[in-house]
C-alpha cells in the first residue's frame, strides 16, 4: 500500500515538472490556443496581441488599436485560383466583442476597408473566403493604395505563389498611440504597412519585404523593399520567428530583388 502511495505520488511530481518545464519554454506564447504556433509563418509574440485562429491564417489584433499588427498564413496556388467568388460581406470579429471594429466607421470615411489577407488569397475555400472579410483583417487604407501599389503587390504575390508553389507570408501594419483615429470605434488609421514573403523548400530558401507609406505616389513596387532586419527594428517584434537561426540571419539581412522578379 505504501509502495503504490509512493509511486503515486512521483508520478504526480514527475507531471508537474513536465509540465512546468514545457510553461517555461513557451513562456512568449501564452496564448496557445492558436493552431499554427510552429508553423513558419509566426511571428513572436507581442503582449499587446490577441491571437486569433481563422480559417487558413491567424491574426494578431490589438484591442487598444482596434487594428490587427499582423495577418500571418501560407499560401500555395490552389488558393490563388480557387471557385470561390469574392463575398463582399463585411461583417463584425464576435470574438473580440466589444473590441471588433464596426463596418459603420468606415461609412462616408473616405477610407476604403483593405483587406490585410487578401480575398484573392482565399479563393479554395468558402470558409477562408468568409474570414478574411471580418473585421478584424481590415483596415482603413485610402482608395488610391488600397485599389493601387497595395493591390499590384497581393497580385505580384499571387504570381509567386503559383512560380513557387508555397510561400509562407506575414502582413500588417505599423500601430503607435500617435496615430489618428477611425469611427466611434476608434480603429487607428495606420500610415505604414508591409508584407515579408518567404519561399522555404529542399532546393531555396528567400525572403522579400516589402514596407510601404499608404499616401505615396509611387508605383514601383522594387522601391518599396527593405531588409527584414530593418522592418524587425521598425517593429519591434521578430518576423518568422521559428526559422531556424542560421538560415534567418542570412535571409533577413539582404535583398534579393533578382530572385523576386517584378512581372
Amino acid at each position: 500500500m505504501k509502495k503504490s502511495l509512493v509511486t503515486s505520488i512521483l508520478t504526480v511530481i514527475l507531471v508537474f515538472a513536465w509540465l512546468v518545464n514545457k510553461s517555461s519554454k513557451d513562456e512568449n506564447y501564452p496564448q496557445l490556443e492558436y493552431k499554427h504556433y510552429n508553423s513558419l509563418e509566426m511571428p513572436s509574440y507581442i503582449e499587446d496581441a490577441t491571437v486569433l485562429n481563422k480559417h487558413d491564417f491567424t491574426i494578431g489584433f490589438s484591442k487598444k488599436y482596434k487594428h490587427a499588427y499582423w495577418v500571418a498564413y501560407q499560401l500555395k496556388c490552389k488558393e490563388t485560383n480557387g471557385t470561390v467568388p469574392r463575398s463582399n460581406y463585411f461583417k463584425e470579429d464576435q470574438i473580440l466583442g466589444k473590441y471588433s471594429p464596426n463596418t459603420d466607421d468606415y461609412y462616408a470615411s473616405g477610407y476604403d476597408k483593405g483587406h490585410l489577407i487578401p480575398a484573392g488569397d482565399s479563393k479554395s475555400d468558402q470558409l477562408a473566403m468568409d474570414d478574411s472579410f471580418l473585421m478584424s483583417n481590415v483596415s482603413p487604407q485610402i482608395p488610391a493604395f488600397n485599389r493601387g501599389i497595395w493591390k499590384k503587390l497581393e497580385e505580384q504575390i499571387r504570381d509567386w505563389a503559383c512560380e513557387y508553389d508555397s510561400l509562407y507570408i506575414i502582413t500588417g501594419a505599423v500601430l503607435d498611440p500617435d496615430l489618428t483615429r477611425l469611427g466611434k470605434s476608434k480603429i487607428a488609421i495606420p500610415d505604414y504597412y508591409y508584407k515579408s514573403i518567404l519561399l522555404y523548400s529542399k532546393t531555396h530558401q528567400s525572403m522579400v519585404t516589402y514596407y510601404m507609406y499608404q499616401y505615396t505616389k509611387d508605383d514601383n513596387l522594387n522601391n518599396f523593399v527593405i531588409t527584414t532586419d530593418s522592418l524587425e527594428s521598425i517593429l519591434g517584434y521578430d518576423l518568422f520567428h521559428n526559422l531556424d537561426d542560421s538560415v534567418e540571419v542570412v535571409l533577413e539581412s539582404r535583398i534579393d530583388t533578382t530572385f523576386w522578379k517584378i512581372r
